[in-house]
């Protein structure tokens, strides 16, 4: 675990993002390590972070609200959504107009996936859009989040079931906080400028694997089946209107190749700690279920 020596200069942390998952768990660690925090917010009057936080208005989708939420800031971790590319482009330019020294990017494990498919290619063009701002650059490439199961919450309460729409091939989905806490790092800790980091948890699990490990915790028998890759098209292509990236990212999804198959240690090599195992967030989640 690197030391946080010379990095005493850092004035204020920007944190995009701040009310989502990662989000939030970052500013929460950073301020409990005394660090002043700035946090980026559509709704500040809503964003309920702790006291102390410089919560300001603003999108990376509003470059000009980007240009004051930037000002006076030294490092800033970028969580992004929607538009990633174009989001990554705003930061970007903002954070060269601010003469920012180090950005660390929510990226995606998707970038390294050998399919080509839409997440990969935004994320792809986000990583570069981050890197031509100038300033040090820190990945972050998780693969699935624990959090992604909450998508069986309708199911699991109305018939003890789970429908998967990714497929049942072996990952290592990593949870949230692990992801905030390999952020906290690379922002305060010597060593990781310039890098790139695959972040998964320690555990591989199929989706069923999952699925019984959720079962155990709420007392309950869970069915389980896998939606066919067209019934999940045809969902994603309802949601984004784009029924070519809906086959390609699907297609991707399924695929045993995925870049998050096994367990790698950069949870442990960023924090000095053994990522956090599914059962865990379901125990602490178990009432999302019924």
């Amino acid at each position: 675990m690197a030391g946080a020596a010379g990095l005493e200069g850092l004035t204020m942390i920007l944190v995009t993002g701040a009310t989502g998952k990662v989000g939030r768990e970052a500013v929460g660690q950073l301020t409990a390590l005394g660090r002043k925090v700035r946090a980026l917010s559509r709704k500040p009057e809503e964003a309920g972070l702790p006291e102390g936080v410089d919560v300001v208005a603003g999108s990376p989708a509003d470059p000009a609200s980007l240009a004051a939420a930037f000002t006076g800031v030294t490092a800033a971790l970028v969580v992004l959504s929607g538009d990633v590319a174009g989001e990554a482009r705003n930061i970007a330019e903002a954070a060269r107009a601010a003469d920012v020294e180090h950005l660390v990017f929510l990226s995606s494990a998707s970038v390294l996936h050998p399919l080509p498919h839409g997440i990969a290619e935004e994320h792809r063009a986000a990583e570069q859009e981050i890197t031509a701002s100038g300033a040090a650059t820190t990945f972050l490439r998780p693969g699935p989040f624990h959090a992604n199961t909450s998508w069986w919450t309708r199911t699991v309460g109305e018939s003890s079931s789970v429908r998967c729409w990714i497929g049942n091939n072996p990952g290592a989905p990593i949870d949230e906080y692990d992801i905030a806490s390999a952020a906290v790092a690379a922002l305060t800790q010597d060593g990781h400028r310039g890098k790139a980091y695959v972040l998964t948890g320690g555990e591989v699990l199929t989706s069923e694997e999952q699925t019984r490990i959720l079962g155990d915790v709420l007392g309950r028998d869970l069915s389980f089946s896998v939606a066919p890759q067209e019934e999940v098209v045809e969902v994603f292509a309802g949601i984004t209107g784009d029924r070519a990236a809906a086959v390609t990212n699907v297609a991707a999804l399924h695929s045993p190749e995925v870049p998050w198959a096994t367990s790698t240690t950069a949870v442990r090599d960023l924090t000095g700690r053994d990522p956090r195992p599914y059962r865990a967030w379901a125990v602490a989640n178990a009432a999302l279920f019924g």
